[in-house]
């Protein structure tokens, strides 16, 4: 039995002296391959005061310390993060950084990056813009509404000016903020093809190419069918027919209506027309008004039904395309007889 403990004894203090003289043994693991493909690329330049860093590297189970400035070497930023991507915010103009990865593993067992370099880019012009939305025929006098958008690089205010094509172009309008859609109007006097550009600059004066081309066509969109000046319009129990023309009617821009009580206005509108409103509009009472949907009776053919008092009306026609902007606007005056009441005045005339 002293034999086995003694040999017991023997072999531990063996075991002993062989780990004081290698040293206790341990895990290990791979180091970390050395962090490459740097983004932005070594030595880039122009590039953008917003971007992001990103590398790879070996191991998903890695966490970084991120160095990064101005200096070089680069001061450390982040410690241990696991994403293989570092945002700095917003950079400075034409200014060089400096960059740095340290990738370690489960031991904390590391590997150092190389030093990568990238220059900012100068100052540079918004982005060529577009127009956005906005009518492509309209009728002369209506006031149209146009939106456009050109986002600065460096994220500045952004102004805009308009060529409307017919001679005349907007002063510079704004500043609108980064992204932000700038709308304006504006309204043609004459029936043509007009050119539309757009054109923006940032709060530094540095400007960006006029935008492609936007062809509007001006021409009337919406045309009253009846009602028209010096004619006389007979309206009883259905039977509804311009019957004969006077000249003085004509001369003060009139149609004469007799009528069994209430009546049809027609118009028609062209293609880019796709709702109409008819409104009814006392001349004496100017509090007297009235409105209703056209109906479209056919592909480009409206009507609208009213039943008035005896008077001075005048009818305007609304039409509205797709987008539910106004696009043009015609107008009927016109005086309103009931039968029974134009009869009672020919009797009191001494008519038959």
């Amino acid at each position: 039995m002293k034999k086995k403990f003694i040999k017991y004894v023997v072999c531990i203090g063996m075991l002993l002296t062989t780990f004081s003289t290698i040293g206790v043994p341990y895990a290990s693991a791979e180091p970390p391959a050395v962090p490459s493909g740097p983004y932005p690329a070594l030595d880039s330049s122009g590039v953008t005061i917003f971007i992001d860093l990103h590398w790879t590297s070996g191991d998903p189970g890695f966490t970084y310390d991120v160095y990064f400035g101005t200096e070089n070497p680069p001061p450390l930023v982040v410690v241990n993060q696991s994403e293989t991507t570092y945002e700095p915010g917003r950079l400075m103009l034409n200014t060089t950084y400096y960059w740095q990865i340290v990738s370690y593993n489960s031991l904390h067992e590391f590997t150092q990056g190389s030093i990568w370099s990238f220059t900012t880019s100068g100052d540079r012009p918004p982005f060529q813009p577009s127009v956005l939305q906005g009518a492509t025929a309209a009728g002369r006098g209506i006031s149209l509404n146009f939106a456009t958008v050109a986002p600065d690089p460096e994220g500045d205010q952004v102004y805009y000016q308009w060529d409307w094509g017919d001679g005349n172009t907007s002063s510079w309008l704004g500043p609108y903020a980064f992204g932000e859609h700038a709308e304006t109007d504006h309204q043609w006097q004459e029936n043509g093809s007009y050119d539309i550009k757009v054109r923006a600059k940032d709060i530094y004066e540095k400007e960006s190419d006029w935008s492609s081309v936007y062809q509007i066509t001006i021409a009337p969109q919406i045309e009253f069918l009846n009602l028209k000046p010096g004619f006389l319009y007979l309206d009883f129990f259905g039977f509804d027919k311009t019957y004969g023309y006077i000249y003085s009617l004509d001369l003060l821009s009139l149609a004469l209506i007799i009528s069994t009580g209430g009546f049809t206005v027609n118009a028609t509108a062209s293609d880019n027309v796709h709702s109409v409103v008819f409104e009814m509009e006392n001349r004496f009472f100017v509090d007297e008004r009235w409105n209703t949907t056209g109906i479209n009776t056919s592909h480009n053919d409206y009507t609208g039904y009213f039943v008035l008092t005896n008077g001075l009306y005048q009818t305007t026609a609304s039409a509205y395309d797709e987008n539910g902007q106004l696009i043009d606007r015609s107008t009927r005056q016109y005086v309103l007889y009931y039968e029974w009441t134009f009869n009672i005045i020919k009797q009191l005339l001494g008519g038959p």
